[in-house]
């Protein structure tokens, strides 16, 4: 909706990108750069990227210690800068699509569900923004700020997905439909796969870090993996979510209150400071389209 909740057309699509492809390209990149670098490390940098402080035998290395050496990190963090910025974006876009199915929230809980909502938003940021810091500054670099930012990551992204949970849920009408159903389901899978997978890690690096014990920094790595990919798959479901939606890079034009559209030249004169401006529809709430020529 536009200004005083007045509908939107949008007129001169310059750009058009529907959220699927979006979705694939976003997540691909990470997931298929952290695939590329464990395979060329694990063939061709085998001794360096199982080497700990125990001195100990492992035969699967870390996510850290894959996405850390040359030339492996160059690729990991030019696809970690594509894949974050849009992230960025789409916290946005959740915010704001679980502003407008308000009126599906009970009214005795919309105080807490505003609340949950914007920590929501903030832990997504949060998340995303540790992803960077991690990414950026490698074990080998400086492994404090790298152990500690890696802390953040896990928990503002677990805090995340239950949050996000949360708001899903509560913002549904009492009829679902099949995609809610399905993002929903697998919102709670990805959840509970990354809560399992956590607490293996916690308990394996502790095997590892008090007792070195042979193989436990393996299965530390091995639940590290199982997190990466829940939580890229977590994230996936906005696909489910905004799958009727589309990026749009158009020129807004205003309906006036009784429905009209105004003159093109006022309309381009009051919009002047915003000519192009990015939309994304909402499905059901938002409408915009192109004007008929």
């Amino acid at each position: 909706m536009g200004k005083d909740g007045a509908p939107v057309v949008a007129e001169k699509v310059l750009l058009r990108i529907p959220f699927w492809p979006f979705a694939v390209v976003t997540v691909s990149l990470p997931a298929f750069a952290l695939v590329i670098c464990f395979f060329t490390a694990y063939f061709f940098r085998f001794d360096d990227v199982n080497e700990t402080m125990c001195d100990v035998q492992n035969f699967i290395p870390s996510v850290s210690a894959v996405t850390g050496i040359t030339p492996q990190t160059y690729m990991w963090r030019i696809c970690i800068a594509l894949h974050s910025a849009p992230r960025f974006a789409v916290g946005f876009i959740h915010y704001n699509y679980y502003m407008e199915r308000l009126s599906f929230v009970k009214e005795s809980q919309r105080g807490l569900f505003k609340k949950l909502i914007s920590l929501s938003f903030w832990l997504n940021t949060i998340e995303n923004s540790s992803l960077v810091g991690v990414t950026y500054v490698t074990n080998r670099e400086n492994y404090p700020v790298h152990e500690k930012m890696f802390v953040v990551f896990m928990v503002s992204s677990l805090c995340y997905m239950l949050c996000n949970t949360i708001c899903f849920k509560m913002s549904r009408s009492d009829q679902w439909t099949q995609d809610e159903d399905t993002s929903y389901f697998w919102k709670k899978v990805m959840f509970a796969a990354s809560m399992s997978a956590t607490a293996g890690l916690i308990f394996f690096f502790i095997k590892h870090r008090l007792y070195c014990e042979p193989g436990a920094f393996s299965y530390f790595s091995l639940c590290e993996y199982i997190i990466a990919y829940t939580n890229m798959a977590y994230h996936m479901t906005a696909y489910i979510d905004f799958k009727q939606n589309e990026w749009l890079v158009a020129s807004p034009v205003w309906h006036t209150a009784n429905g009209s559209v105004p003159n093109n030249n006022n309309v381009r004169h009051k919009e002047s400071a915003a000519a192009s401006s990015a939309a994304i529809t909402a499905n059901g709430t938002t409408t915009i389209k192109r004007r008929k020529q």
